[in-house]
């Protein structure tokens, strides 16, 4: 599995449930469209819980911070935490040539104009996930593994 995780900051002029709202109804519909058969073969999209409290939020929501129950989160303000799941890191690449391939790329940026604040996003790859279960059984599975990295067993496909 390849993840990617994408952090999203809404355009100040929109209030969270018009965000949400377009990037749910109009945005990921748009995109599927473009990208149908690159699609990762799993998208969540987690949105921020938000208070009303003046003077307490970060630059994009002045007066509506994250309900947070430790710690702060001035550095990255975002509304929306989305994750994409890729087979391998070979489909990603494919998935990412086509969604910045000049007409697609176009498409999706001036839609994002209209939800999204301007240099805000931020992606990054997920390496290593580790689990504890109900149980308290922990494991690991590898994410983004580089070519160099993997053994024998790993470029097998017995995982």
């Amino acid at each position: 599995m390849y993840t990617v995780v994408l952090f999203l900051t809404r355009n100040h002029s929109l209030t969270s449930d018009q965000f949400r709202d377009h990037y749910e109804h109009k945005h990921i519909p748009l995109a599927y469209s473009l990208l149908a058969p690159y699609w990762p073969i799993e998208f969540k999209r987690r949105y921020l819980h938000r208070i009303s409290r003046k003077g307490f939020g970060g630059p994009a929501n002045p007066d509506r911070p994250p309900l947070m129950l430790r710690g702060e989160m001035n550095e990255l303000d975002c509304d929306c935490i989305a994750e994409m799941i890729f087979e391998s890191e070979a489909r990603f690449q494919e998935f990412y040539k086509k969604i910045y391939a000049k007409e697609n790329a176009a498409i999706l940026a001036k839609d994002e104009e209209r939800f999204l604040s301007p240099g805000k996003t931020r992606v990054i790859v997920i390496g290593e996930t580790w689990t504890t279960d109900g149980n308290g059984v922990t494991t690991s599975e590898m994410g983004c593994v580089s070519k160099s990295e993997r053994s024998d067993s790993s470029t097998s496909g017995s995982s």
